[in-house]
């Protein structure tokens, strides 16, 4: 393996350090930083992601409170349930856990949040506002994370040729904007774009497309209606990487953002494989076939362990700042 290892360690502590300063100033006025998160679905990625990030949230001095609503609910009712939590008083920060139920609509949950309230910087006025420049307010967490990543593994990105792959209003187009602010070239590709010939000559290439979980939930969809209503079984779909060496220009530095959930395997009915309490077995996959790019890149983030927590001390302290400011506090030393 040639590639340097992209770790995020020491910026993860640097912004847990702002956090906890922050935590200081509203501890001292005898406050509280409260993120809410809301969960509609049974999805046992979203299940673990919760946990982590209720634990994450306690060893940093805040209070997590895990808003659980039907998942059978309606897009409506959801947006009606985030914009309640949202206008709770003793919240600082809200964040809208995902998959959401079947014709919910993103928009309409994202402005459900108050944007001040925003910790992940989902709603559509913090988006606004990157689109019109960096500033001090709620930026996606995801792309903040990507984003010192690279910075941290280029400096300069002046004139670089950046491929951002994957559309989301959560990661793909900000870090877009985020790259473009610091003078970087950027293409936006897609799962549908012809990935090799965008990438040819890319000095950076950033995967976000959480490729083999769309098509898991493109299958069990599937299955399930197969299992209804009979006919044609689908076919078991490919979760390999999206992201294969023979993709990826020699040199080029790597951050795979792809965090998908996917069945260890699958049995001859096509349904997953059950784990030890009868649940679907599942592993993790990224975007990114790691071990083979790797021998290629000059650096590369490893397939966990390095945007997700620096991902999550940018929502701590999104929600620190939230509270702050909620509060009236002016934040100290590093915090401003």
């Amino acid at each position: 393996m040639a590639a340097i290892i992209i770790e995020s360690g020491k910026a993860t502590k640097k912004i847990l350090a702002e956090t906890a300063e922050g935590v200081q100033i509203l501890e001292k006025a005898g406050r509280r930083a409260v993120l809410a998160a809301v969960q509609a679905n049974r999805d046992p990625g979203s299940d673990w992601y919760a946990r982590a990030q209720a634990k994450h949230a306690r060893e940093n001095g805040i209070e997590h409170r895990l808003i659980r609503l039907d998942p059978g609910i309606g897009g409506p009712e959801l947006a009606n349930g985030v914009r309640a939590v949202s206008a709770n008083p003793e919240v600082s920060g809200v964040i809208v856990l995902t998959p959401f139920p079947a014709g919910a609509d993103r928009l309409a949950i994202a402005e459900a949040i108050l944007p001040d309230k925003d910790a992940e910087g989902a709603h559509p006025l913090n988006l606004g506002r990157l689109m019109a420049a960096p500033g001090p307010f709620p930026v996606p967490c995801t792309a903040k994370a990507a984003m010192a990543l690279i910075t941290l593994a280029l400096g300069n990105l002046s004139g670089r040729h950046a491929v951002v792959i994957g559309r989301s209003a959560t990661v793909g187009k900000p870090l877009a904007m985020l790259l473009l602010a610091e003078n970087a070239t950027v293409t936006i590709a897609h799962t549908r774009s012809d990935l090799r010939a965008v990438m040819r000559k890319a000095d950076i290439v950033v995967a976000a497309a959480g490729a083999a979980g769309a098509r898991w939930r493109v299958y069990e969809a599937a299955w399930r209606r197969w299992r209804e209503n009979g006919g044609e079984r689908p076919a078991i779909p490919d979760l390999g990487p999206l992201i294969r060496a023979d993709m990826v220009r020699r040199g080029a530095t790597v951050v795979d953002v792809g965090d998908n959930q996917v069945p260890a395997g699958f049995d001859k009915d096509g349904a997953p494989l059950p784990d030890s309490g009868g649940n679907p077995d599942m592993r993790y996959a990224g975007d990114v076939d790691f071990a083979r790019v790797a021998e290629i890149a000059s650096c590369i983030t490893p397939p966990r362990g390095s945007v997700g927590p620096l991902t999550n001390a940018f929502l701590l302290l999104n929600t620190v700042r939230s509270a702050l400011a909620q509060y009236g506090l002016a934040p100290a030393g590093s915090m401003a």
